[in-house]
Formats: C-alpha cells, structure tokens, sequence
C-alpha cells in the first residue's frame, strides 16, 4: 500500500473544481471495489492513479456493523479529506460467488471528498448524504449493481436491455438527489454558531479563493446565497452544529525498531476533560482487520499528552488509531498511520 503515498501519483491534484466530489461505490463478490458513480463526473472512474485513495480508504476494511457506531471514517491524503461510510441494502441478484444467496445484502460504500480546508463541513455532508441515499434508494440500489454487471454481456438480449435501462434511471435519480443535496447543503452550510473556530475562517477564505462571493457575508443584505451568510451575528442561531470535533492530534509516531513496537503521541488539543475513553488500534491486510490493542482512559485533562504503544505486525505497514467515547461509542477521532512514510 505503500504506492498510495507515492509523491509522483497524478492524484496530487484533484481534476475536479468542485467543491464536493461524492463516490457511490460497492464491494463486488468478484471484482472487489467497484464505483457505481462519481458525482459530479464519472470519467475518472476507471483512472487506477485518481481512485487509489478510494480503493485504499481504510472504509472498506472494517464492518459495516463496526463502522456504524463510529459515524464515518476519514482519509487524509494529499490536501484532501476522504469522508467514508459503510452500509448493508437489500439485494435480489444472483450472486457469482459460491456460498452468496440472492438475498445476501450489498454492501455499499459513500465517500465525500473535500479539500482538507473544508473538512470541517465534510461531517454534516456524509451524514445527509448517507441518510438521503439510503432513505430513498435502499430498496433498489441492487439494480444499479445488476445493470453494471450485465453490461459487460457480450451479446445483450431484450431481458438485459430492459435491465441497462432500469439501472441507468435509477442511477441518473440518484445522481439528481446528490447534486441537489451537495448544492442545498454549500448554500447554507456556513450558518454556524462557532464564530470562533479557526477551521471555519480557514474554510472561509477558501471558498474566496475559489471565487465564491462572500464579500457580503456581515451585511444584511442576505438571501439564499454564499453572500447571504451573517457570519458574525451573535443572534442567527444554527441549523447545523460546526463546533471543531477534532478535539485530538497526533504530536508523533515513532518507530522503535529494537522492541519491534511503535509508539503515539497524542494530544487533547481542547479545553475541555474526557472521561472513559477507548484507544484501539487495528492492522491491517488485504481488507481484513485484527484489533491488537484496546486501552481504556479513566481521564484526559485538557492540553494532556498521552503516549500509546502498539506491537509492529510482521509485514504489515498499515494500522488504524481510534479514540471512542465508551458510552455513546461516538468517534472522536479516527487516523490512518503508515509505518512505511516513517522508514522514508
């Protein structure tokens, strides 16, 4: 996996100017990781260097029961956040794996891309997305699958035609939810009551960068737009809660290669105490997971480092660190770490 990180890749810069780029991807019994549709535009679906993030976004490694008590998994890469989350949808296909039913479910997978200035939007965006999608489309969204695989048929009969066809609606549906979604969502999204967040001013500035018009944002004269926004008004309450959740930073990973171990420095960035936390981490290998250390914080002071150790695996380079509040099981914080960028 160590090629995800490769300086050279021509994922340095996303081809799209959009703010948003959404993925709609399943897990094929045969294939692996397929796209179903990229939002706003497809042709990149099958450009291996463009899709190397999502085919290794650490989403697909662990179980949709297990992911779902911690909200999404994140991806950083390359000046954008990944934002993934995985649920099971009814399916009636046949399936072309021996021991699969027809009704075994699918397994679909929502990816948010947004530029890393912007992540601190990325969390509403893939909640209202994932719900939207599987409020209106759980019951059918097999039969995009179907009509993806029947495609490749050589020679199509009628039955297979209709079926193309039926998927190619259904699809072009739910592509027209996810614009609409995307569009609402960056229309209003900035209406926040945390005046005070860095990641917001920084989200901010970068939406003037790209063009957006916010040179009206402390007017008031506002509606529906960019430049609608009261920023700074301390009476505009919020539809949507942005107070900063990453709460956590990793300081330091090293390697310490005379007791094969590696060691995390962890910092409570907020100024606020933490009760009755569970660190995990997890390796893994070829989209298989295996906890290998489970640690529970009685209490973490406000600004307090904590320093956590893991065994390294034998041939195994990639692992996952968590923080998880025991009781609501919520993610406080979920990263990535490549022991190989270390050894470079």
């Amino acid at each position: 996996m160590a090629e995800l990180f490769d300086s050279s890749s021509s994922s340095d810069k996303n081809p799209f100017e959009e703010l948003a780029v959404v993925y709609v991807l399943y897990f094929d019994e045969a294939h692996g990781h397929v796209p179903l549709l990229i939002y706003p535009d497809d042709r990149y679906k099958d450009d291996k260097k463009f899709m190397r993030p999502i085919k290794y976004h650490p989403i697909w490694f662990l179980s949709a029961d297990e992911q779902e008590v911690l909200d999404h998994i994140d991806l950083e890469f390359k000046g954008y956040t990944y934002f993934g989350k995985k649920f099971l949808t009814i399916s009636k296909r046949k399936k072309r794996r021996a021991g699969l039913q027809e009704e075994t479910p699918e397994t679909i997978v929502v990816i948010v891309s947004l530029p890393t200035k912007l992540e601190i939007l990325g969390d509403e965006l893939i909640k209202q997305l994932t719900t939207e999608i599987r409020g209106n489309f759980e019951k059918n969204l097999y039969e995009i699958i179907e009509s993806e695989i029947v495609r490749d048929a050589i020679i199509k009969s009628p039955k297979i035609e209709k079926l193309i066809e039926k998927g190619d609606n259904i699809k072009s549906e739910l592509r027209e939810l996810i614009e609409k979604i995307v569009n609402m969502y960056f229309s209003s999204a900035i209406k926040q009551s945390d005046t005070t967040s860095i990641k917001m001013q920084k989200a901010i500035s970068y939406l003037a960068l790209k063009g957006i018009d916010v040179s009206h944002i402390s007017s008031g004269d506002y509606k529906d737009s960019f430049s609608s926004i009261k920023l700074f008004d301390p009476t505009e309450k919020s539809k949507v809660d942005f107070t900063n959740k990453f709460q956590f930073s990793i300081k330091k990973v090293n390697i310490m290669e005379d007791s094969q171990e590696f060691e995390i420095l962890t910092q409570n960035d907020s100024k606020n105490e933490f009760h009755n936390l569970i660190i995990k981490i997890i390796n893994v290998k070829e989209y298989f997971e295996k906890e290998i250390m489970n640690e529970h914080i009685d209490i973490w002071f406000p600004e307090e480092e904590l320093v956590f150790f893991s065994p390294i695996i034998p041939h195994i380079d990639e692992y996952l660190f968590f923080i998880i509040e025991e009781k609501t099981k919520e993610r406080l914080m979920s990263k990535r770490i490549d022991l190989n960028i270390l050894r470079n």
